[in-house]
């Protein structure tokens, strides 16, 4: 992967082929799980060292915001051309002020809203 160009390539390139292998499980009813779970995508865009306004992608230059919005728009895309069975959830820092884009916000974990609570037990507790 290192020869294949930047951050920005590999996760295009990563992106494209899970979309693609799931629109071709889909076509075929292979018995694959619909849904795909992606966990910052944006990161290669807005590193969180931006992340300084709550994902509201104000550090990031007008370039990098709009290759979000365009990788955004194509998961979205995948999506709808491939309902009702796939689904993409993504966990994200980017908080993209477009309607299309808040209306799939189901949650936002900031502060003390966490996906993983703090008063989860964990491994090191059990030991």
């Amino acid at each position: 992967m290192s020869r294949m160009g930047s951050g920005e390539n590999w996760v295009g390139y990563h992106l494209i082929a899970h979309l693609a292998l799931h629109q071709w499980f889909l076509q075929r009813k292979r018995p694959v799980p619909g849904f795909l779970f992606l966990d910052q995508p944006s990161q290669v865009y807005f590193p969180p060292e931006k992340d300084l306004d709550e994902g509201k992608m104000g550090k990031v230059s007008e370039e990098e915001r709009n290759s979000v919005v365009r990788m955004f728009k194509r998961i979205f895309r995948a999506v709808k051309e491939s309902a009702p069975g796939f689904q993409v959830v993504l966990t994200e820092h980017a908080d993209i002020a477009e309607t299309w884009y808040q209306a799939a916000v189901v949650e936002r974990w900031r502060g003390t809203l966490q996906l993983v609570p703090d008063d989860w037990p964990r491994a090191s507790d059990r030991a």
